[in-house]
């Protein structure tokens, strides 16, 4: 299906709004989504005035496979939706991010109806790419830009649509191109540098950048695919190898992004088109019609010991995701007990469990709540989002007591998503709404990364409009004659507008 504004528009408000964007979408637990965030909310809420200085946003970080956090965001809903319809509006304008072959990213309608699917593990579509390109050629560079998308500029993306001269001679903040750098900023504090990561519109922004620059290396006859930010390209000499990353990093100072020094390398071809550790584990992948339980645990322990000496790759998480989904019984078992224990050291391999718990039979007791309880602890006392979402999540769904201790850990994490989880558990009911009434309600930016956690709240009428403090509305008059009742009167309405909506943001 071709992408147009409206399917664009709706996939980015109810699908593709919340940091979802792996393919089996493993970031967040599946309670969270923005699937009532309709077209027909966003009309009503970009009718809302927007607040003088922008939006803060909800963070989450991802733990990736070598325990380093990733932050994600969820931006604020209004800011959000007028950057939304802005994108959409202007989507004829921007369709150009469609056409270009270099990139593997390309925003498109898939089943689930999200524009954006990062497909990381599509070796098929790498491997052609690879083979393709590297024909006849003697050398292979890989390079990405440095701190790529806290590191965009937000006036570079007026830049990319409508060319330099022109956007830096016509600043009219009623033009489209600037109204779309607007509502970008606006998520972010008004801030020019960094957009979120996480929403697909922070993907449709990069590629409207990312485009441009592959337009001017691939007229110029340089052979390469990019992946996000980074970049595979291929060529006859060394000299012309080390004349692409030159341009490319021309190109990219124009935007005000630098290449990833440390990540760039010039290697002779031929080259395999997968990792070693790639190679290696999938030559070791259990037969299909002969799982037995000794010789998946003997893959899973080879896997372990191949992680901890490939730290740059998620060996364990590859070789689990290979066999699990064809697990049975004792073996499905056996496979569960082995992954959890390992849970608090790789908290990556959390989302898998919900694989093997569909397994577990209905009727028996749960047998994993100490494990799950050490693993929220564990995570807790690190603070890190991902692993307390899932954790909770599990404890959740089966319905499981949730010591004191352990929910004071979490609360004092002062982690928004971590403790909509806990209240989600519906046993610290008291604990949470103190905390959120403990919040500065003066500091309109401290509630706005909180705002997923006070909706909830509000939606559940536990708490009253958070954003009901008149001494908030000092820095938010938009002139001499706007009043504190206007600008609060303003910033109240759109929690009221959701609710009445019916949009809640919890799967019920």
């Amino acid at each position: 299906m071709s992408l147009d504004k409206d399917c664009l528009l709706e996939s980015l408000l109810r699908y593709n709004y919340f940091p979802l964007q792996k393919k089996d979408k493993e970031e967040l637990p599946p309670t969270l989504n923005s699937e009532q965030f309709t077209l027909d909310v966003l009309e009503s809420l970009i009718e809302l005035p927007t607040r003088k200085g922008g939006y803060d946003q909800v963070e989450y970080k991802v733990t990736r496979y070598n325990n380093v956090p990733r932050p994600l965001s969820i931006p604020h809903p209004l800011a959000y939706a007028n950057l939304c319809h802005s994108l959409s509006s202007n989507w004829e304008k921007l369709q150009y991010i469609t056409e270009m072959e270099n990139s593997l990213v390309i925003p498109e309608v898939h089943g689930d109806g999200r524009v954006i699917v990062m497909n990381y593990e599509n070796a098929k579509k790498r491997t052609e790419h690879h083979v393709k390109l590297s024909f006849n050629k003697k050398f292979y560079v890989n390079t990405d830009i440095a701190n790529f998308f806290p590191s965009i500029y937000s006036h570079s993306i007026p830049w990319a649509l409508v060319g330099f001269e022109t956007a830096k001679k016509d600043r009219d903040p009623e033009k489209w191109f600037n109204r779309i750098d607007a509502c970008q900023r606006a998520t972010r504090r008004d801030e020019t540098n960094g957009i979120p990561i996480g929403p697909a519109s922070s993907n449709i922004v990069s590629e409207t950048i990312l485009a441009r620059i592959d337009k001017v290396l691939s007229n110029e006859g340089f052979e390469f695919v990019r992946y996000i930010d980074d970049y595979s390209a291929y060529f006859e000499t060394h000299e012309k190898a080390e004349g692409f990353i030159l341009r490319l990093s021309e190109e990219l100072s124009k935007y005000k992004l630098l290449l990833n020094i440390r990540k760039t390398l010039i290697e002779p071809l031929p080259l395999p088109c997968s990792s070693e550790w790639v190679l290696d584990i999938t030559t070791r992948i259990p037969d299909q019609n002969d799982v037995k339980p000794t010789n998946i645990i003997r893959f899973l322990d080879y896997a372990l010991n191949k992680q901890a000496s490939t730290p740059d790759g998620s060996v364990l998480k590859y070789a689990a995701k290979s066999i699990i989904h064809n697990l049975k019984d004792s073996t499905a078992k056996l496979v569960l007990q082995y992954l959890i224990s390992l849970c608090t050291r790789y908290p990556v391999l959390l989302p898998l469990l919900s694989i093997l718990f569909e397994e577990m039979p209905s009727e028996s007791e749960f047998p994993y709540t100490a494990q799950l309880l050490d693993i929220l602890d564990e995570h807790a006392t690190n603070k890190r989002s991902d692993a307390m979402a899932w954790s909770l999540y599990y404890l959740n769904k089966f319905s499981l007591t949730i010591p004191t201790g352990v929910a004071e850990t979490v609360i004092n994490t002062e982690d928004c998503i971590a403790i909509l989880f806990l209240y989600l558990s519906r046993q610290y009911d008291k604990e949470i709404v103190a905390f959120c009434d403990s919040l500065d309600k003066s500091d309109l930016f401290l509630l706005d990364q909180y705002w997923l956690l006070l909706y909830h709240l509000f939606f559940c009428r536990a708490i009253s409009n958070p954003y009901e403090d008149k001494t908030a509305y000092t820095n938010c008059l938009k002139s001499k004659r706007d009043t504190l009742e206007n600008a609060m009167e303003r910033e109240i309405r759109l929690f009221e507008v959701l609710r009445n909506k019916g949009v809640s943001f919890v799967e019920a």
